[in-house]
């Protein structure tokens, strides 16, 4: 019988202690690290821990001291006080979930699960689980591969050899660029492990061999590597119970052989008493009998002078076949027996098993009884297997619903916010846009006010011209009375004036009298044509009112109709919209043509008026007037002067009957 079990124990206490998260460099690391610590008794180191684990968070900095917690919690787990390094791990979870360090919380789960590991494997799964998920979460390859190292090793413990293969293979993906070969080493192992125990024997040998090439750089950089253990052998252990396994005992004989050695059994005579009675047992396989017994016998000795139980417990089961082979029934029994006792002792169920399988061969007579114990023993197993692959399968489950069921209420919480953000933006929007539009209308209406004051300026530079023109024509004239009629009258009196100076008769006196009188009717002349300039100079004078009347006179020289235009002279028209005016204007301008074309009109009145915030333009004319009901659209120039209107929100309205002329009222509302 293989010791492999133990050797999977000594290779596992390795890889717990060596994968443990490294610790900071501060100053608790290096009081744990100081060679008189290291010094102090198990007692001492525990009560030099339990003192500086009063100390309290205020005393330092929240990440100095969540360290010294987690390598309180380390050197608690060292000294297997597993319940004490727990209610250290707890603080530092805690204190981790306040400061929302989720790596640090990583790392408090990945400790629970260690403390846990020993005594409760489904809590010590589950802890392992919500590392692996934190680690995985925020990207670090390596620690996530350790949780999933750790997560199949618990599985081949409970012999879900297959789910256990598949953790660590995730685990050695992640981990394929990884420089931590304790790591790396400790996945091989138990990856060979899992295939010898689902019978993939080359496979076994795969990651064994694996192992080794690892094991071979972690010698060289480091001397003291092997001081404890003799890895090397442990290996060559492995590799020759596959050996043993597929048949080859003469592979395993050589294997096994390669290692003992006198310096061997000096330094490590626990690994020298597992190579002597693996070799034994290879031999007695392949059917070398000659010294088979005493190597049995000496590696017993060893293992119990050692308390090495499960060394003690595979030399029992080796015996007890040697002599099963030996035909020695008594004494096969005997050691069989006493293994089988050993194996329940330590739970060991494929011993017992295995025990039980030799005694149902050997001892007949108690054969029923045997193979009554070893299917009882397989049932409970079997079921106990499945039991344990449900509940980590449950773990896994719980997790991923409680996962999913996190991502949905964060979905939702999302799709609220998402919502609340497109609403917001779409109401930002709308205001942008009606701000926008209402930029667009404000620039349209300063474009329409403008084009209105250049069409008001243009119509005032014509007038202006007009009234220049006619300025000049009347400068011309007058210039012409006063060279034509005035200076020659002051010419002919002044000779006639200076000729009578030289009498004084009554004829001469009555002369000078009358040309004095003349003298006066030049004077009132001059008066007249002064009086002329002056008015000229008034009209010219301008305002919009005057446009108007421009625009009335106008009408007044090309047709047979009396146009007139009434306003009350203090009516402010610097207080009317520029839009307002040229509309007026342009309304009036069509109205009048359309009164010549037309009405046949004698008289046509516009006036203005202006009253309750409004201004209302009336034009009337008595001339024969139409049918409001034969013109459904009306003709163009009705339909200029309602589209103006409207423009400006005016109300527009026209009035006519046959015979009784017709009325146009435009009500425009002022600002």
């Amino acid at each position: 019988m293989r010791p492999n079990s133990a050797i999977l124990f000594i290779l596992l206490s390795f890889l717990l202690f060596g994968c443990q998260p490294k610790k900071t460099e501060n100053i608790d690391s290096l009081v744990f690290s100081d060679s008189d610590y290291k010094k102090l008794s198990k007692d001492h180191k525990l009560q030099f821990l339990d003192s500086i684990s009063l100390l309290e968070k205020s005393s330092t900095r929240d990440s100095i001291y969540m360290d010294l917690l987690f390598n309180i919690s380390t050197e608690y787990y060292y000294l297997n006080k597993y319940d004490l390094s727990l209610k250290i791990t707890e603080k530092a979870l805690q204190l981790a979930k306040q400061r929302k360090d989720t790596i640090a919380i990583a790392r408090a789960y990945f400790y629970k699960g260690d403390c846990y590991e020993y005594n409760q494997r489904d809590s010590a799964y589950y802890f392992y689980h919500q590392a692996e998920k934190l680690y995985s979460f925020k990207g670090d390859k390596e620690k996530e591969g350790q949780t999933l190292f750790k997560k199949g090793y618990l599985l081949f413990y409970e012999g879900n050899y297959l789910e256990s293969e598949i953790q660590v293979s995730n685990a050695l993906k992640l981990l394929q660029n990884s420089k931590n070969n304790q790591l790396l080493y400790s996945c091989y192992v138990v990856m060979g492990y899992n295939f010898e125990k689902l019978e993939e024997y080359n496979n076994a040998l795969k990651y064994f061999h694996l192992s080794k090439t690892v094991l071979d750089e972690l010698k060289k950089s480091n001397v003291d590597f092997e001081k404890t253990n003799n890895y090397t052998v442990n290996y060559s252990i492995n590799i020759a119970n596959i050996y043993d396994k597929k048949g080859e005992y003469q592979k395993s004989i050589k294997e096994l052989s390669s290692v003992v050695s006198p310096d061997l059994k000096a330094k490590w005579p626990k690994d020298y008493a597992s190579v002597i009675g693996n070799l034994g047992y290879s031999k007695m396989k392949f059917g070398i009998l000659n010294g088979v017994e005493n190597a049995f016998r000496e590696s017993l000795q060893l293992s119990k002078q050692n308390n090495h139980q499960n060394n003690i417990m595979y030399q029992l089961i080796n015996l007890g076949e040697y002599y099963s082979i030996t035909k020695d029934t008594a004494s096969s029994i005997h050691y069989l027996k006493e293994a089988n006792a050993l194996a329940v002792k330590l739970k060991a169920v494929g011993e017992i098993k295995s025990t039980l399988k030799l005694l149902s061969e050997i001892d007949v007579r108690n054969n029923r009884l045997y193979n009554q114990k070893y299917i009882s023993i397989t049932d409970s197993l079997t079921k106990a297997q499945r039991i344990n692959r449900n509940r980590y399968a449950r773990i896994e489950y719980e997790t991923a619903v409680v996962e999913n069921e996190n991502r949905d209420l964060i979905a939702e919480n999302l799709y609220v916010v998402t919502g609340s953000i497109a609403i917001v933006l779409l109401l930002v929007l709308l205001i942008i846009y009606r701000y926008l539009q209402h930029q667009k209308k404000e620039i349209a209406n300063k474009r329409q006010q403008q084009k209105a004051e250049e069409e008001i300026f243009e119509l005032l530079k014509e007038y202006q011209i007009k009234l220049a023109q006619a300025k000049e024509l009347e400068q011309n004239r007058i210039s012409k009375e006063l060279h034509d009629s005035v200076m020659n009258k002051l010419y002919g009196v002044r000779l006639q004036l200076g000729m009578l100076n030289e009498g004084d008769t009554q004829e001469v006196k009555q002369k000078r009298s009358g040309y004095i009188d003349f003298l006066q009717e030049i004077e009132r002349e001059i008066r007249s044509i002064s009086h002329d300039l002056h008015n000229e100079t008034f009209e010219t004078l301008f305002d919009y009112k005057n446009l108007l009347l421009d625009i009335i006179a106008q009408h007044n020289q090309i047709s047979n109709t009396h146009f007139s235009f009434e306003c009350e002279d203090e009516f402010r028209w610097d207080a009317i919209d520029s839009l307002v005016k040229i509309a007026i204007y342009r309304i009036i301008q069509e109205a009048l043509r359309n009164v010549i074309k037309y009405a046949k009109a004698k008289n046509c009145r516009v006036s203005l008026s202006d009253g309750d915030n409004k201004l209302r333009l009336w034009i009337e004319d008595d001339g024969k007037g139409f049918d409001i009901a034969l013109l459904e659209n009306g003709g163009i120039g009705l339909k200029n002067m309602q589209e103006r209107a409207t423009q400006l929100n005016a109300s527009f309205k026209v009035m006519s009957e046959i015979g009784k002329g017709t009325t146009i009222e435009v009500v425009f509302a002022l600002k």
